[in-house]
């Protein structure tokens, strides 16, 4: 009786600690690369930055010639969370200035 006992509680607790919550990943915004920010080169179009990095995150409606890329990754339960943000301003919808 004894070990059917200590049998049981050794296969709970065996169950139990193979229980965990999953984390899934998480991530926002546009992927922003270090080859795809360093292909960007002043008097780009709007058109071009755009095929390069995707449409931006954000665009402010009061200052047409900025656009804000902003990346926020995590994997599952790291502590670090990957994130990442650029600054695009436009003058005639010609890139003249990164900001990161």
């Amino acid at each position: 009786m004894k070990n059917t006992i200590s049998f049981t509680i050794l296969i709970l607790t065996l169950l139990l600690s193979s229980c965990s919550t999953y984390k899934m990943d998480v991530q926002q915004g546009n992927a922003l690369t270090n080859d795809a920010i360093a292909q960007l080169a002043k008097g780009m179009s709007k058109d071009e930055v755009a095929s390069l990095l995707g449409t931006p995150l954000l665009q402010d409606n009061f200052r047409r010639n900025r656009w804000d890329y902003i990346y926020f990754a995590q994997k599952g339960r790291s502590e670090n969370p990957e994130k990442k943000g650029i600054t695009l301003l436009f003058q005639e919808d010609r890139l003249i200035e990164v900001r990161k």
